[in-house]
């Protein structure tokens, strides 16, 4: 085989990462090694030559990153690990962050602003949440009904690198419209012989107040032999964090003209007080095993298995009442607009639907929410150069996946006489009767809420690709290839089923003859079944709050479905014993078996893709251009079966089930262009187009939907009406983008600074709108159905710029040579255009609504995008010690509209308290406020193999905080909830022989 092939084989088996680029990362024993292949379109590939540079700390860090954009086709960048198990952050999240253009959430989902996640969650690229994630190039996925991995699932200590890009070339896999993630594992051969790394870290929450272990191993070797090369690395990561949140919400305010004097005053409903504790567990396991027989050939075999354990208890104390019927304190103050700021609310006239039942009702709930995700990915390849001119590849993968999850809240119940607020302060200031309190008698038991989830996925991929090198012609090469993949998903998922033990209104249903202070509390002296909360040094002690709540214990909820037969079987035994029938009001309940087929979902999706690429050069021009050309073709097919469930009220149905089957087939075409333009040896211009695609999530595509009949009384009229939440007739969404670069590398050891300008005009959003569609009754007749599921319904403009820069002051006189640092900013601005949604039977309006039924601007921002974003990070690295500080900080941006406590039916009552009036079901939109948060770390090299170092995270204790927006001239945007959490230490100390 001639010295040519040689090099074009090597170079192409040391890319890792960038599919077109000529560069790969590799580690030596004692540290790392770049060996950077510039695929110069000045230079053919028989004249390339590996540069070897020994890679240790940050300063190599930046510049293998630096290596890898500046190679690249594409619109790139990089992270890489300074170490074996060392990238800067403690998760693949945090450290995603880092990235220009890249913005994680703090909270455990954007559709959920009331729940806090110190780690940090979601990830979107340029605002865009479609972000596709991959394993070394390969697809992977979490089987949660989404289409990409939970970040936060994947061992950090398993990476090498993490590159993002930004706009695609037509061989990458289709999917991602903010951007693709491609998280980089080693490979044996990458280093010469034996390679032992470890680490052992304890990792300590001073909120929480708990320690947790974390370790990994590394073990890499190579052989020579008359066989060819062998390797074989194995890699095991595990760890633990438990962190502390604690959170106090001011909820909706409401328009009332019974308050105030010619004034209409706007009036908050309550308030809550919340602790959340988390902890989690992490395992990943890596094997790799590499063989090249000769110069020609290469094959491999991979895998890669991350367990996620999740489980999050909270205690909460909630409003739970009638916003219509409070009364306020003749000391209360209210502003120039008649928003409330400080008074006591009471409720001293009882509802209506519970005349037994005066007081404030609040609810006091222990939840625990556990997860626990496994997935597992085998991949088996093959290379071959049998000649200077051809290579030919390709790859089987099989990727399973699994989630579980178990939500379960139970709830006691309490009504207070009395509530003050001082909604002024920051944070409101809450006080109540805490004697009240701290009484159990005054406690009934409330609810039940269980939701459970059986996730399983397995996707069987096929790829093979083929690549003609063209000398001495302003073609390079040209490259073709196929993709096919096959996914099955079994789904189970049993929705959130609230069901009442006692209730307020029960003391109405039962004939007016019971007290609420009646219903006591069964199990009252059994300290088995609850417990007192006394919330000590809540919100850190900042926080002037009544906080003391009897609420059940965890095991109650941890013990579905257990506890909850004894619980609801106690509950009637003691109405019973009162001498109320508890089944004639509440019904026997009925535990939701996750086995019967309405709660169970299956899907299956095929995907045909062909490729075409052509890689290009102009060589002779003053400023050379390169970059490539193809477009990608790609056919789904789809089918979901599942379950239409009709009402149980006559004629329109018996509670009967039908099973559905749905197919969904669509094809797109993704054309691609990427230029390059060398200005100067350091100068660089980048231009690209494209078209992307991003495919609506598995659990948006679920075949399932409940009709329903409701009696309206007064009336007497039928109302007919289906919320599916799902559609599995939706659409991907598709993108045209653009975007135009500038690079400027003035220092090979990690100095650059680059401008980036990106464009996206994003079609085929997904939003909930109501239809009018028709199901037959039991007498055959068809029934119009109000239906509201999700469309593909609008479009987006999104457009900003990124700036970076980087570099490391060696000019600086000792000891500040050490110095350096790392800069980016990002600026996105965003137009939506999505239709609101008409009621097709009452023709009314259907928007994110106030709760006076004002209906807000049609055109909110984009969910999740904020229009500033940056990160600061500084570095010192000097002989044996290496220190960095980093701040990431994000504008204010929109998570939802609607969300959980920010919704409601005004239940036909209008601003004038009490009086009758037009249903009204507002929708709040609900923003996370501006935040940023400081991490660092301190290392120090005892000798060349050994490193001692503490890592830090939210280091100045950031309060995280939600707004409510609500009407200007109104209640206006308020803060709607405020977060502390911990500071988190880990203490490592690591070694590599």
């Amino acid at each position: 085989m001639t010295t040519k092939t040689n090099e074009i084989f090597k170079r192409k088996a040391l890319a890792k990462s960038i599919r077109w680029a000529s560069h790969a990362i590799v580690f030596g024993a004692l540290g790392w090694q770049s060996a950077a292949i510039a695929q110069d379109s000045e230079a053919q590939p028989s004249a390339m030559a590996l540069e070897e540079i020994v890679v240790s700390g940050q300063r190599e860090s930046i510049q293998s990153a630096q290596l890898i954009k500046q190679n690249a086709e594409q619109i790139v960048d990089s992270i890489v690990a300074d170490d074996i198990g060392k990238l800067p952050d403690r998760s693949v999240t945090e450290t995603l962050q880092r990235v220009p253009g890249v913005t994680i959430e703090r909270f455990m989902d954007i559709g959920d602003p009331e729940h806090f996640s110190a780690e940090g969650s979601g990830v979107a690229v340029r605002g865009m949440k479609h972000v596709r994630s991959e394993l070394n190039g390969r697809d992977t996925f979490s089987a949660s009904g989404g289409r990409s991995l939970s970040f936060e699932d994947v061992p950090a200590e398993l990476m090498a690198g993490v590159d993002v890009y930004k706009n695609p070339s037509a061989d990458m896999i289709e999917g991602g419209i903010g951007g693709t993630v491609d998280l980089r594992t080693r490979m044996p051969l990458d280093s010469d012989g034996q390679v032992l790394s470890g680490s052992v870290s304890v990792n300590y929450g001073d909120f929480i107040e708990e320690a947790d272990p974390s370790a990994s191993i590394l073990y890499s070797n190579s052989w020579d032999t008359d066989a060819g090369e062998f390797g074989l690395l194995l890699n095991y990561a595990y760890s633990e964090i438990s962190t502390r949140t604690d959170g106090i919400f001011l909820r909706p305010f409401f328009a009332r003209t019974d308050i105030l004097e010619d004034q209409t005053a706007w009036v908050p409903r309550g308030a809550d007080w919340r602790r959340m504790d988390f902890n989690r567990e992490r395992e990943g396991s890596y094997a790799a095993f590499q063989w090249r027989p000769n110069s020609d050939q290469e094959f491999y075999f991979t895998v890669f298995r991350s367990e996620y354990d999740m489980q999050w208890d909270e205690d909460a104390i909630f409003v739970d009442n009638d916003p219509w019927s409070i009364q306020l304190s003749d000391d209360s103050q209210f502003d120039a607009n008649g928003v409330f700021q400080s008074g006591t609310l009471t409720n001293a006239e009882p509802p209506e639907g519970a005349p037994q039942a005066p007081g404030i009702p609040f609810g006091a709930d222990i939840r625990v929410s556990a997860r626990n995700s496994v997935t597992t990915d085998y991949a088996a390849g093959w290379k071959w150069m049998p000649s200077s001119a051809w290579e030919f590849s390709t790859e089987f993968q099989y990727t399973d996946s699994k989630t579980d999850t178990l939500d379960s809240t139970v709830a006691t119940g309490i009504s207070l006489e009395t509530l003050t607020i001082n909604a002024a302060a920051e944070p409101p200031e809450i006080t109540t009767d805490e004697d009240y309190l701290a009484d159990p008698s005054n406690y009934y038991w409330a609810f039940a809420m269980p939701h459970i989830e059986d996730s399983k996925a397995e996707q069987f991929a096929w790829r093979a690709d083929a690549e003609f090198f063209i000398d001495d012609s302003i073609i390079k090469s040209i490259k073709g290839g196929v993709r096919l993949t096959n996914r099955e998903a079994d789904n189970i998922n049993t929705g959130y089923d609230w069901q009442a033990i006692f209730a307020s209104w029960m003391t109405t249903d039962w004939g007016g003859g019971l007290n609420i202070n009646d219903l006591g509390m069964p199990h009252i002296n059994d300290s088995s079944k609850m417990s007192l909360n006394t919330f000590d040094d809540f919100f850190r002690g900042d926080a002037n709050l009544t906080g003391v709540v009897w609420a059940p214990n965890k095991e109650i909820a941890e013990g579905y479905p257990d506890s909850y037969v004894d619980l609801y079987g106690d509950a009637a035994e003691y109405a019973d014993s009162l001498g109320h029938p508890y089944s004639e009001v509440n019904g026997a309940y009925q535990l939701r078996n996750p086995a019967d087929p309405e709660w169970r979902n299956l899907q299956s999706e095929d995907t045909y893709a062909v490729y075409g690429v052509v890689r290009f050069g102009f060589d002779d021009l003053p400023m050379p251009i390169d970059g490539n050309v193809g477009v990608r073709y790609v056919d789904t097919s789809s089918q979901s079966d599942g379950f239409l469930v009709y009402p149980s009220l006559a004629p329109y149905g018996n509670g009967q089930m039908e099973p559905i089957s749905v197919n969904n087939d669509y094809d797109n075409v993704l054309p691609s262009l990427n230029l390059r333009m060398k200005i100067t040896d350091e100068l660089v211009a980048r231009f690209a187009l494209s078209k992307a695609m991003s495919r609506p999530s598995f659990s948006e595509m679920q075949a399932y939907q409940i009709l329903d009949a409701t009696m309206d009384e007064e009336s007497q009229s039928v109302n007919l009406t289906s919320g599916s939440w799902n559609n599995p007739n939706l659409k991907p969404m598709e993108s045209d983008q653009a975007d135009l670069s500038l690079e400027y590398y003035f220092d090979d050891a990690g100095g650059m600074a680059h401008l980036n300008l990106f464009y996206k005009d994003v079609e085929g959003i997904i939003r909930n709108q109501t239809v009018a569609e028709q199901y037959p009754d039991l007498n055959g007749d068809m029934q119009t159905y109000t239906v509201t599921r999700p469309v593909n319904a609008g479009s987006a403009k999104i457009k900003g710029f990124e700036l970076g820069y980087s570099q490391f002051f060696d000019f600086l006189p000792a000891p500040f040579d050490g110095l350096g640092m790392q800069a980016n900013y990002t600026y996105i601005d965003s137009s939506t255009d999505i239709p609101n949604s008409i009621d097709p039977e009452t023709g009314a309006l259907i928007a994110p609504t106030d709760t006076d039924g004002t209906v807000f601007a049609q055109n909110l921002p984009y969910e999740g995008l904020s229009e500033h974003a940056y990160n600061l990070v500084g570095m010192y690295e000097k002989d044996k010690l290496s220190i960095r500080l980093a701040w990431s900080w994000r504008d204010e941006y929109l998570m939802s509209v609607g969300a959980n406590g920010f919704n409601g039916d005004n239940g036909g009552v209008n601003s004038s308290a009490g009086d009758a009036g037009d249903a009204i079901y507002w929708k709040l939109p609900v923003y996370s406020d501006a935040s940023g948060q400081l991490d660092g770390s301190i290392f120090y090299d005892i000798n060349d193999n050994l490193s001692i170092g503490l890592e830090m995270n939210n280091l100045t204790n950031e309060q995280t905080r939600t707004i409510m927006q609500q009407k200007e001239g109104g209640a206006g945007r308020h803060y709607s909830s405020y977060f502390v959490n911990d500071t988190r230490y880990a203490l490592t100390l690591r070694a590599t022989f």
